[in-house]
């Protein structure tokens, strides 16, 4: 989002204000329905599953999206959020609908599968901890895409011609880390 709050912010200040308030709104909205979702699946894995079966599962299913990451297979949905709100919405309103979509995960792109490796631990090994997990997401990436305008920090073409190596290191790296734990978990 900073790649669309940052050129924002240089036309029109307010206008990238209007974004990131309606962004950041949007993403506490998105989250909080996850992190409803996630802490009552949660709650229903730690009263219906003993630790050590949520602890092989958590291990298994972190092996799974470890391996999905080394073959640069990571799960997600192939679309982006929609483009053709830029042109048709106020920036308030685009960056609420943006905000929604981003915050209920399950919507867009990913570049890795840390995000679920980071869900399913919460869910099945802390299931208390999942809300506070998923409002912490949400906040960190609010700080993140308003700190990131602030700086204006939007990648240069020297970064973008190196974005594929970039993304494929940091995916086998991921994935790497998603086995480990995922074997620690299972051991």
């Amino acid at each position: 989002m900073v790649g669309v709050a940052g050129p924002l912010s240089r036309r029109s200040p307010g206008a990238a204000r209007r974004f990131i308030a309606g962004y950041s709104l949007g993403l506490l909205v998105g989250g909080t329905v996850i992190a409803l979702f996630a802490a009552a699946v949660a709650e229903g894995l730690g009263s219906a599953l003993p630790i050590r079966w949520r602890e092989l599962a958590a291990g298994a299913l972190l092996v799974g999206v470890g391996v999905a990451d080394v073959l640069n297979r990571t799960p997600h949905v192939m679309r982006q959020v929609p483009q053709d709100y830029a042109r048709a919405l106020e920036p308030g309103w685009r960056g609420l609908i943006w905000g929604v979509d981003l915050g209920l995960l399950f919507t867009t792109q990913k570049t890795t599968s840390l995000i679920w490796g980071a869900l399913v631990a919460t869910m099945f090994l802390n299931p208390s901890a999942a809300p506070v997990f998923l409002v912490g997401m949400v906040v960190a990436s609010v700080v993140g895409t308003a700190l990131g305008t602030a700086l204006n920090h939007v990648p240069g073409r020297a970064f973008l011609s190196g974005e594929r190596m970039f993304i494929r290191t940091v995916r086998i790296l991921s994935g790497i880390v998603l086995i480990c734990l995922g074997l620690l978990q299972i051991a």
